[in-house]
């Protein structure tokens, strides 16, 4: 009886599963999280008009570059400053510092800034995978960071605003249950790096301990608790406030008027004087059709959705109304106190600040949670349709865009800062310093002639 050899089967499908080893696809996956990363820190770049990319933030020149120089890149990193450590920024600023020359540093710290945004904006797609299990979803959370309208305007690009988005990726970082102990461990510091550059993360700690006790879930809540741990050891070594914060030093209804007219106005206009000059010819109905439809979408998701998404929903409006409260609660200023505003001061005064950043995040994922609701009652039907969804919030969040009007568009830029200062040394032999100044004025950093005079 003759020997008769097997074929293998040579079918396309499973000749490309035995090609595509486990191992391979995962380094495939890993290469495409990064070309990602990439892309959106390109997207989030270009964002920014061209002097701001060169224009140093505040913190990011009198305080970050300053200790980088005096006490080192990452010596630094322990080193607090307003009561809390800054992880992150200072980590940034190491990066940039020992990357290029002195020149390089504004340019370097807006484009690195950039990046962990788009770390972010990738990492929020990878998480929500523990909440979402189509894709389209997932692109939705992912397109919020980036794309969120009011960030240009004073946060994005710089790394002193850094910590607002560390409120954002925190909740997904906590929910998210690893599968792998390398995965935990990305977990843990990818937790501990947002705890340890935000004391507001505080918040979450009911979020943390859900999660450790019902979920038996500890790598993110670990991290945390150690995080805030490490923040209260900075507050208290170093503290914010010679003496408490009033909490009645902003009324209750400015408190108010300032979560519609931020968070959820700038959402529909960006333009500050543009909103004030509303406020003054129409009142509040200036700001009644963005504050109908987050209205609408929570109420439908409450009303129409599964307890999982009610849960989220109440909880990202929750986050949001929190992180407004507590950021103007601890900073207080007479441009919040729009309970008493004149006409002038809408006219000349309002503006719209960083803190409404981070909550309308928070109120942006209301989005996908209508879209996740709406597919369980069947409204929307097959795998093809439910990508119009982030579509179409791509197409709206892109006619914000471009952002003219940011915070570091006249500048000073910091390369022009360094040359005068450079010229500066070097005609005097015995000046110790020169003075470069940054954005916004009155903030500057002082630079030795020695490091200047050597480049």
């Amino acid at each position: 009886m003759k020997n008769t050899a097997v074929a293998e089967p040579s079918h396309p499908a499973l000749m490309d599963q035995k090609a595509f080893s486990p191992a391979r696809r995962k380094g495939l996956t890993a290469a495409g999280y990064l070309f990602a990363v990439a892309g959106v820190a390109f997207l989030a770049w270009f964002r920014l008009p061209e002097v701001s990319r060169g224009t140093l933030w505040a913190e990011d020149a009198a305080v970050f570059l300053a200790n980088t120089m005096s006490i080192g890149p990452w010596q630094s990193i322990a080193e607090p400053y307003a009561g809390y450590l800054h992880t992150v920024p200072r980590i940034v600023s190491g990066i940039a510092y020992s990357l290029g020359p002195l020149e390089a540093y504004g340019t370097l710290m807006s484009f690195l800034s950039c990046l962990v945004v788009a770390a972010i904006s990738v990492g929020s797609y990878f998480l929500s995978g523990q909440l979402f299990g189509h894709r389209s979803y997932r692109l939705m959370v992912a397109l919020i960071p980036v794309l969120v309208p009011v960030a240009p305007l004073e946060v994005l690009g710089n790394a002193a605003n850094l910590h607002w988005y560390m409120l954002w990726i925190c909740p997904l970082l906590l929910i998210y249950r690893p599968r792998t102990w390398y995965g935990g461990a990305a977990l843990f510091v990818g937790t501990l790096a947002a705890a340890t550059t935000e004391i507001i993360t505080g918040l979450f700690l009911p979020l943390a301990v859900w999660s450790l006790v019902r979920k038996k879930n500890y790598w993110a809540p670990a991290a945390l608790i150690l995080g805030l741990g490490f923040q209260l050891v900075a507050t208290i070594s170093k503290p914010r406030y010679t003496q408490a914060p009033r909490m009645d030093s902003v009324e209750p209804l400015s408190i108010l008027y300032g979560f519609l007219l931020q968070p959820i106005g700038s959402l529909w206009e960006t333009n500050p004087r543009t909103m004030g000059l509303n406020v003054v010819t129409f009142g509040g109905f200036a700001i009644a059709v963005p504050c109908a439809i987050f209205v609408g979408l929570l109420v439908y998701v409450l009303f129409f959705g599964r307890w999982r998404w009610k849960t989220v929903a109440m909880g990202a409006v929750g986050s949001a109304v929190a992180c407004w409260v507590a950021a103007t609660v601890l900073n207080p200023s007479p441009e919040f106190d729009y309970a008493n505003f004149t006409k002038d001061q809408w006219l000349t005064m309002f503006t719209f600040f960083r803190y409404a950043v981070a909550p309308s995040m928070f109120l942006l994922m209301l989005v996908p949670l209508a879209c996740v609701v709406a597919e369980d009652r069947k409204l929307i039907a097959g795998s093809g349709h439910r990508y119009w969804a982030p579509a179409l919030l791509a197409v709206f969040l892109s006619t914000t865009y471009f952002q003219a009007a940011t915070a570091r568009q006249t500048g000073p830029e910091w390369a022009v800062g360094v040359q005068n200062a450079t010229v500066l040394c070097g005609s005097d032999s015995a000046l110790p310093e020169a003075v470069i100044p940054v954005t916004p004025a009155a903030w500057q950093v002082a630079v030795r002639c020695d490091l200047l005079r050597g480049r």
